[in-house]
């Protein structure tokens, strides 16, 4: 069986607009494997305040899992790929596993001369549209919502936790109208609120034609009774990362999952989600949790590999200042898939740091 050979970047970049934790710079690691000719990139930057793993618990991780990791099995598809690599990375933290599994994986496309999105599915989405994320302060800043409608953007993300239930809904409001109804407004409570408090929201804003309320309530366990109830649709994303092995079938009616394969697991945990998502009619919305450009590349093959139309949660990349990859993604609000995996590009020697662990 072919060496692998894996190198590790440790990186630290600079934001335009602070992360939710209060934190200025988004740091992590990369992974490099290289093999038989080609070579794979992946990701691995737990999120403050939302990852279940330190960045010194990951880290950890994966100084003991590149040494076992320097002999892996080769696949012809990504099937028989999923079955070889899942048991060698049990156990591993999620944002380990999705950095590594995201390695693998374009590692593996590269070997056979495909581009990710064309490996792992025959027959992929061209373009990828996206979600733009409202900063919470926008009432401060209005001529951001101007800039975003001239843009182009189609859907756009708003969070509301910080609100009590009634602020919230005038909040919403406002902004409903000041971006029209033509494009999709979705909402973010971040678990902020009481099960009656998060009815008194729903009930408030039922005319605005939201697409979701996403993760509405402090209890979790109660999401079922709300969904019953809402006049909104509600979509999961921090439930999905807790409760990874419950059947998506326990929240009968739930209208959306948020995919962060960053939170929730990894690469091959999202991709299962997704599929389990679609035979339910969830509708599947693959998110960011600020990734770079590598992490970021990788969401748009998995979005566009799995057909997903709903626009995707990705605007958290404009939030950097700057980035491992050079030249930068191409921003817009529909994404060229090609365009975006096809490069060319370089590491930026700039913000990386080799790391002596090595496999």
């Amino acid at each position: 069986m072919p060496e692998r050979t894996w190198r590790l970047f440790r990186f630290s970049l600079p934001l335009a607009m602070p992360l939710p934790s209060g934190a200025s710079v988004r740091q992590g690691w990369l992974v490099q494997v290289q093999g038989n000719g080609a070579i794979g990139w992946g990701e691995v930057a737990p999120l403050p305040g939302f990852s279940r793993e330190t960045p010194e618990v990951a880290f950890r991780a994966l100084q003991a899992l590149l040494p076992r990791l320097a002999f892996v099995p080769e696949a012809s598809t990504f099937a028989e790929w999923a079955e070889t690599v899942a048991p060698l990375l049990a156990g591993a933290p999620a944002s380990v596993r999705w950095g590594l599994e995201l390695a693998l994986a374009s590692w593996q496309a590269t070997r056979a001369g495909k581009r990710l999105d064309f490996w792992l599915a025959p027959d992929p989405l061209p373009v990828i549209a996206i979600n733009a994320l409202v900063p919470t302060n926008w009432q401060e800043h209005p001529a951001c919502l101007a800039r975003i409608r001239a843009a182009g953007y189609r859907a756009v993300k708003v969070k509301v936790g910080r609100y009590a239930p009634e602020e919230a809904a005038r909040y919403v409001r406002q902004l409903r109208d000041m971006l029209g109804n033509e494009i999709t407004l979705r909402v973010d409570a971040n678990r902020a609120w009481t099960l009656r408090e998060a009815l008194a929201f729903a009930e408030a804003v039922a005319d605005l034609e939201i697409a979701y309320v996403e993760e509405p309530l402090r209890d979790p366990e109660k999401l079922r009774e709300f969904v019953q109830r809402s006049p909104v649709p509600v979509a999961l994303d921090e439930t999905l990362a807790e409760q990874p092995e419950r059947p998506l079938s326990y929240w009968e009616g739930v209208a959306a999952v948020v995919l962060k394969p960053a939170l929730i697991g990894g690469l091959l945990h999202a991709w299962r989600r997704a599929e389990e998502a679609r035979a339910l009619g969830m509708t599947v919305v693959w998110s960011a949790a600020f990734e770079t450009g590598i992490g970021t590349r990788g969401l748009l093959a998995l979005a566009a590999a799995s057909r997903s139309t709903a626009a995707a949660g990705l605007d958290p990349y404009r939030w950097l200042a700057d980035d491992v990859l050079h030249p930068r993604l191409a921003w817009r609000p529909e994404m060229s898939v090609g365009e975006a995996l096809a490069g060319p590009w370089h590491p930026n020697p700039t913000v990386l740091e080799t790391i002596d662990v090595v496999a």
